[in-house]
């Protein structure tokens, strides 16, 4: 065979070898690559709404058998008792946040958000405290306030006694600051570290709303007022980095309502407040919501949505200066 026909038998082979290739490319089936946003989606959204939802039951598990357990022996958890049952709901979420902290410090990989879940305990985290307490127990009040001046409902005084109020106090913040912890806490920090600090707003605040679908009396009204108190948390911590204000306003707000006023808080109402509404009386309003109270209403949903936008307006003009390595908002 001379060097021409070697020439040509080689590239005949190739030709043959390259045909069949491209036969097998265009008979394999075609896979679809998954999109980023899909990736992003399922790896992180999904997966951290996954662990906060897991974080949030088996807390709140292990939280109901400690604190049930020894007051059921010592048999505290009977009518004559109003105090301690009112309080046991509350004091059940410090399971949550047994479970948040063992959670963080167990995976190396979570130990960042551990400075910034907590945030630091100095004199900015102090104010922010009182100011959470005070503006956001107040926006609470004044929707109260009309709900009674409407005629919507009818208040009467219990009695006053200042020992049990703090015992109580202690025991909302527990609760309300057990649920930051999770939504505000590991939920936004974990998608805000992916994701730009809107997503993170909008899919803890949607997550929040999610936990509240079994209340008693809950509509979508409902739902719409507690993803709108989750996106104002979420912005304050954005502007702040700080969980102080969040968890003291959703302290403020919870303890304004159920055990001040004595009204349904996420639709259930305990046997302890300052005063007692009569139900029997109370009527279903732009200010009032018989099921699910106050925070179940249209009113509800326009102080929060003006609180939203204050914020952020504060926030644009610097009045609040988030820190210098927070990421922008968008």
């Amino acid at each position: 065979m001379n060097d021409n026909e070697i020439k040509e038998t080689a590239e005949a082979v190739t030709e043959q070898t390259e045909t069949a290739a491209g036969n097998e490319a265009e008979s394999a089936p075609v896979k679809k690559e998954m999109s980023p946003l899909m990736k992003k989606l399922s790896g992180g959204v999904i997966t951290t709404w996954l662990i906060g939802y897991a974080l949030m039951m088996l807390g709140s598990i292990v939280g109901a058998i400690i604190i049930q357990a020894p007051l059921q022996a010592l048999g505290l958890l009977t009518d004559d008792h109003p105090v301690i049952i009112t309080a046991v709901t509350y004091l059940e979420f410090i399971g949550i946040w047994g479970a948040v902290l063992i959670f963080i410090r167990g995976f190396k990989g979570e130990m960042p958000f551990l400075r910034r879940i907590l945030g630091k305990l100095n004199v900015k985290a102090f104010i922010g405290f009182i100011l959470g307490l005070v503006t956001v127990g107040g926006l609470n009040a004044i929707c109260i306030f009309f709900a009674k001046n409407n005629g919507d409902i009818y208040l009467s005084l219990y009695g006053f006694e200042i020992l049990p109020l703090i015992f109580l106090f202690i025991s909302v913040f527990i609760q309300s600051g057990a649920e930051e912890l999770i939504c505000r806490g590991v939920v936004y920090r974990r998608i805000e570290n992916t994701y730009n600090p809107v997503v993170a707003i909008i899919f803890n605040s949607l997550l929040f709303a999610i936990l509240h679908l079994m209340n008693p009396g809950v509509t979508l009204l409902s739902l719409l007022n507690i993803f709108l108190s989750g996106v104002l948390f979420s912005l304050v911590i954005y502007y702040t980095d700080s969980m102080a204000f969040a968890m003291a306003g959703h302290a403020g707000w919870n303890f304004c309502q159920s055990i001040i006023f004595g009204l349904p808080n996420s639709g259930q109402v305990f046997p302890y407040s300052i005063f007692k509404l009569d139900a029997s009386n109370a009527r279903d309003s732009f200010f009032y919501n018989v099921g699910f109270g106050v925070e179940g209403t249209a009113f509800a949903v326009i102080i929060l949505a003006v609180a939203c936008v204050v914020i952020i307006i504060l926030g644009q003009l610097k009045v609040i200066k988030k820190p210098e390595d927070v990421k922008p908002l968008i």
